[in-house]
C-alpha cells in the first residue's frame, strides 16, 4: 500500500534490529524477545500540473508476548503487520516450543 498522498511506490526494508537475552541461549544463539524494521518509501503522486516525489517511512516493532517460561521470548510464528503492509516475521529452525 502506498505511503500517503502517493499512488504509487515502493517500500525497502532496513536491516532488522533485534534485542536479545545475553545469557539465553538456544543452539548457541541469542534468544531474541523484540525486533525492529525501518521501512522506507519512495512514490509518485500524479497531479493535474505534473508528478511529484512522495517520501515516507514506518517502523515496525515486534514484541514477545507472555508465554510459560520464565522469560518472554519471540517464537516461530510470531508476526506484526502494519496498516502499509509491511510486516515482521518470525521464522525459524531452533526446537523451542511454548504452550
Amino acid at each position: 500500500m502506498p505511503y500517503p498522498p502517493a499512488q504509487t511506490g515502493t517500500w525497502t526494508a532496513l536491516p532488522v534490529q533485534v534485542k536479545a537475552y545475553p545469557k539465553l541461549k538456544v543452539g548457541g544463539q541469542s534468544v531474541i524477545y523484540e525486533a525492529e524494521c525501518k521501512f522506507m518509501f519512495t512514490g509518485v503522486q500524479t497531479t493535474a500540473s505534473g508528478s511529484v516525489t512522495v517520501t515516507g517511512q514506518e517502523t515496525v516493532k515486534l514484541t514477545a508476548k507472555s508465554t510459560k517460561l520464565q522469560k518472554k521470548v519471540l517464537v516461530q510464528g510470531d508476526m506484526m503487520q502494519s496498516t502499509y503492509g509491511n510486516q515482521l516475521k518470525i521464522v525459524t529452525t531452533s526446537k523451542v516450543k511454548t504452550a
